[in-house]
């Protein structure tokens, strides 16, 4: 098994400072979404971040040489499927990070707007 220092060690540094700075396993935490054994889910969540990045999808990697390394499916299937685990708490808590931080960087002059689009989609 991968232990948590060596499969961080793995990120790229960019994304590392990411997951720091947002606090990614905090969020996690917040929203129910922990195990009790076996893999953490940070280090699931930080695994299937990465899939966008490296390969195109879960086969793609179990193919590749690091496979040795990789939980099996079933671990990553039962993270994303799992009933307990409070994904919308998750988004909102990491949503509302992300504009706390982007808000900060914006001037106080900038006027706030907010946009209303529709589609029609039978016109």
């Amino acid at each position: 098994m991968i232990t948590k220092k060596e499969y961080f060690a793995q990120l790229p540094k960019e994304i590392k400072d990411g997951f720091s700075e947002l606090q990614i396993g905090n969020h996690l935490r917040k929203a129910g979404i922990i195990k009790a054994r076996g893999y953490s889910c940070l280090l699931i969540f930080q695994l299937l971040f990465l899939l966008v990045f490296q390969y195109r999808n879960w086969y793609h990697a179990l193919q590749s040489k690091k496979a040795a390394d990789l939980p099996g499916k079933d671990t990553i299937y039962r993270f994303l499927n799992s009933s307990t685990y409070n994904w919308r708490t998750f988004l909102l808590s990491l949503s509302s990070e992300v504009i706390r931080r982007v808000k900060q960087t914006i001037s106080k002059r900038r006027v706030t707007v907010f946009i209303v689009v529709r589609f029609d989609l039978f016109s």
